[in-house]
């Protein structure tokens, strides 16, 4: 469980007064990695069942009355070190980015039933009927695999209170599905064309780099690009997202160069990959005799953004005050998008 001391962390997270979110919060306070939190203006209806907490972390610490009935007859059964770690190990079945995308669902469903006024203990279970509407009302606005995300996190957020999942064959539930594939808007369902070496040339040429942000974004695509990396592996998909133990930060540097036969190049690690996992890789960075020469372009983010602690994410970048701030995938899309996107 990456070195964590899942019964200590339990001991002395609970308290024997507890009640169910305290259990919940002690299960949350074992995961030993540090997030970045970052503003959000997602919120639903004020309740004790939803506190306000990080996306990743509603699938653990939101519940609703039946799961609260569930996490008392487990006290009532089992010991609370055993009830605390068997909600940790539970909500580490989903890696961090899985999680985000799950506590988006639930907030959706539940700012959906708060607009129709769906009292809390008609949530969970939530009956074939509301999970039908739930899709159906959400057609025209999102993709289908939006949609199956959505339902995921219903789904697993069901199972960790103990509730039982009315969609599993759900007719109903089916052809809402199949019908949002088939309305949502063309948009969502395109595909992006591969990014070629004249798009790499096209985001050079166009991003400022007396701007710390550019020199970022073009030091992350040329790593993507030239490397063979993916987005995932070197920028954390949002501010609540930080993983420690699967996102690369500044504490491998300093990042040495060698040179052999006129040639530089170095050496990264990373945490983590899709194929690896948790084994991460190291990442040649081999210098080009091109303007989107990937060493340069890395080295050159390095310079710019001197003065960011070990423990932030590699890309992270100074702002104009000062202060420093993490890259994330939406941004940098958003920057390629604004060179790409036509």
């Amino acid at each position: 469980m990456r070195g964590a001391d899942i019964e200590a962390a339990a001991a002395g997270s609970w308290h024997s007064n507890g009640s169910p979110p305290q259990v919940r919060e002690a299960a949350g306070a074992t995961r030993p990695y540090e997030r970045i939190r970052g503003p959000s203006d997602e919120s639903c209806g004020p309740s004790s069942y939803r506190p306000s907490v990080l996306a990743s972390e509603r699938v653990l610490l939101w519940t609703t009355p039946h799961g609260v009935t569930f996490q008392n007859q487990l006290e009532q059964l089992y010991p609370e070190s055993c009830v605390v770690k068997l909600f940790f190990v539970m909500a580490e079945s989903l890696d961090e980015r899985t999680r985000n995308d799950y506590g988006a669902g639930l907030l959706h469903f539940n700012q959906f039933c708060d607009r129709l006024s769906i009292p809390e203990q008609d949530r969970m279970p939530a009956s074939e009927v509301l999970l039908s509407i739930f899709i159906a009302d959400a057609a025209g606005s999102i993709s289908g695999s939006t949609a199956n995300n959505w339902l995921a996190g219903l789904r697993f957020w069901h199972v960790i209170n103990g509730a039982q999942w009315h969609g599993e064959r759900s007719e109903c539930l089916r052809h809402v599905q199949r019908g949002l594939r088939l309305l949502a808007p063309p948009n969502l369902n395109l595909q992006h064309p591969p990014i070629t070496l004249e798009s790499l040339i096209q985001l050079h040429q166009g991003l400022d780099y007396s701007n710390t942000f550019d020199t970022a974004v073009l030091a992350i695509a040329c790593l993507i690009f030239w490397c063979g990396c993916r987005l995932e592996e070197l920028v954390i998909p949002a501010f609540d997202s930080f993983d420690m133990t699967k996102h690369v930060t500044r504490s491998i540097l300093p990042i040495v160069t060698l040179e052999s036969n006129n040639v530089r190049h170095s050496t990264l690690h990373i945490p983590w990959t899709k194929t690896t996992g948790n084994n991460g890789a190291d990442i040649n960075v081999t210098s080009r005799d091109h303007l989107t020469c990937p060493h340069a372009a890395l080295f050159r983010h390095l310079e710019a953004n001197p003065n960011i602690p070990s423990h932030a994410p590699l890309f992270s970048f100074q702002t104009p005050t000062g202060a420093w701030t993490s890259m994330t995938e939406q941004w940098f899309l958003k920057r390629c998008d604004q060179f790409w996107g036509s």
